[in-house]
């Protein structure tokens, strides 16, 4: 499902500050949670409203679903969750070596073509940052409805040698540290199963 470009967006986040946090900010925190590819930030809205004493921030490369995301924290007024417009893959230097609790995979673009692959967040490349930011027990949670994309993923886990903690095809979205993201709300209506797979550093 891709987002339309609206034309307010970039507009919006440019009147918005508040909501954002910069790359320098960034390399002085830690014991945060972060979720990388936030769509229109239903989640992370969700998250951090059910967990007030937790930190969370939102990367999105989407200038459109950062305006909405940035449209829902300024509703909502949140002071614990901040957003990001930027490509992860060329920010990660900016993330403290042990700092980041969880990280949150949720419906991630699967690069369906073999050429692509290394773009994946699941991929090699990533794994080893994932490694170096999360803290000593740190988590990756992934989540997705492409079966492909789950299946090489754990593939690669396992030839990374993270420690899998849990694993399902059919995730029954009971986890009480999770919520439903629009894509999730979407392909549970449409029947279709979806994988979910809890790493440990």
């Amino acid at each position: 499902m891709r987002t339309k470009f609206k034309a307010w967006a970039e507009p919006f986040l440019n009147e918005h500050p508040e909501v954002q946090i910069d790359l320098e900010r960034i390399k002085k925190m830690d014991q945060f949670y972060l979720e990388i590819g936030s769509g229109k930030g239903e989640f992370l809205v969700k998250m951090a409203l059910n967990n007030p004493d937790k930190i969370f921030i939102g990367v999105e490369r989407n200038i459109t679903c950062c305006g909405f995301i940035a449209k829902k924290l300024v509703e909502e007024k949140l002071p614990n969750v901040f957003l990001i417009h930027a490509d992860f893959a060329r920010i990660f230097d900016y993330f403290n070596d042990n700092s980041i609790e969880t990280i949150f995979l949720n419906f991630s673009d699967p690069w369906p073509k073999k050429k692509h692959h290394k773009r994946r967040l699941t991929s090699t490349l990533f794994l080893e940052q994932y490694r170096r930011i999360l803290t000593k027990h740190g988590k990756v949670i992934f989540k997705t409805d492409d079966n492909e994309l789950f299946n090489d993923s754990i593939e690669t886990f396992n030839e990374n040698k993270w420690n899998i903690l849990s694993i399902t095809n059919d995730y029954d979205g009971t986890d009480p540290f999770d919520f439903q993201t629009e894509y999730e709300e979407f392909f549970r209506n449409e029947g279709t199963k979806i994988n979910r797979v809890v790493l440990e550093k």
